[in-house]
């Protein structure tokens, strides 16, 4: 833009001062001339590209969720399209649950054989807990020999015995229940959030591994955008910020936003772990920081398509009025000439 704004220029001083002569190009002129290019110049560099940061590099962006699977398996169903909005807790695919089915049953099985052991271990002790208290009462008149209580007594701390090792392993009875239980019910992956599949390509009968990633869930539950500015610029750049933002794929329209943050960081600076000490190929800090914005307003007959690129203006709290306008006209400008399409 800047450089089509400079031909313009000197295009025009070109037809006023030598094709036309409307005009005497004296040493007044040229003063007029330069100086008000040069104070054009030094008006984007120091006011806008400090206090109203422009961003030719926007995209819309969306949280992605990579759907990896708990469990390895065959698929035996797929109820999900790519690209067909889905609701939280629809479901997507399924995997054969079969064996999950069968060790359910056993689990469940063992676990009913443990509790009818466990109740007739009980009815024996309390028959048991019978005998002896009514051999307490006998031997106490005499009537039965003094002998036969320590053989109820053991009879009796037996089953109290194995009632007790019963008891010990229907924890692991109930966890094993729980877990086929668990593998049973998410044999059907579900949306995991609001949102549509990419490329969605599994069909039934393919094998899957376990927590190998199969698809890619978009989220749109919620949506932002992601600028990059210069580093220059970006001390004063805070929450809450005026933003105006155009797109390519909607040529002439201008819409509006506001910093949600300043991402204070960078890819390019952060050192990788190793046992190498870091040198000087290591440091590769980032001219740019990248702002998150927030859209405004309404945009049902504009979507903002995910992965859309475009432009933004960041007007600051120290910008001026004029010069916020000049960063206006020139974001305009510039999603007006997106209705020249160049193929090549």
């Amino acid at each position: 833009m800047e450089l089509l704004v400079t031909v313009a220029y000197f295009c025009l001083v070109w037809l006023v001062f030598y094709k036309y002569q409307w005009l005497r190009f004296s040493l007044v002129w040229k003063f007029v001339v330069f100086g008000v290019y040069a104070a054009a110049v030094l008006t984007e560099v120091i006011l806008l590209g400090q206090t109203t940061p422009y961003s030719k590099e926007l995209v819309v962006e969306r949280y992605v969720i990579p759907l990896a699977p708990e469990f390895g398996g065959l698929v035996s169903e797929v109820h999900a399209q790519a690209n067909v909005p889905l609701k939280k807790g629809d479901p997507i695919f399924s995997m054969d649950k079969q064996t999950w089915e069968d060790q359910r049953d056993e689990a469940q099985a063992a676990l009913d054989a443990a509790e009818y052991q466990k109740k007739s271990l009980q009815a024996k002790l309390a028959d048991a807990t019978l005998k002896l208290d009514e051999a307490k009462t006998l031997v106490a008149k005499q009537v039965m020999a003094a002998r036969e209580l320590p053989l109820r007594q053991d009879a009796v701390n037996d089953l109290t015995a194995q009632i007790a090792a019963m008891e010990s392993t229907f924890g692991g009875l109930v966890a094993a229940l729980d877990e086929a239980n668990y593998n049973v019910e998410h044999a059907t992956i579900v949306a995991p959030v609001d949102g549509y599949l990419v490329d969605f390509m599994l069909r039934p009968g393919a094998f899957i591994r376990i927590k190998q990633p199969v698809a890619s869930f978009v989220s749109t539950d919620e949506l932002y955008l992601l600028a990059a500015i210069d580093q220059r610029a970006a001390q004063w750049v805070k929450p809450g910020d005026s933003v105006h933002f155009a797109l390519s794929m909607y040529p002439g329209r201008i819409f509006n936003a506001e910093v949600d943050h300043l991402i204070h960081a960078t890819a390019s600076a952060q050192i990788q772990v190793s046992a190498t000490l870091p040198g000087m190929k290591s440091l590769k800090p980032s001219e740019y920081f990248f702002v998150k914005l927030k859209p405004v307003g309404d945009f049902s007959e504009t979507p903002l398509v995910f992965g859309a690129g475009g432009l933004a203006a960041i007007f600051t709290s120290k910008s001026i009025d004029l010069v916020q306008v000049i960063r206006m006209i020139e974001i305009q400008s510039e999603s007006i000439l997106n209705y020249v399409y160049n193929p090549f």
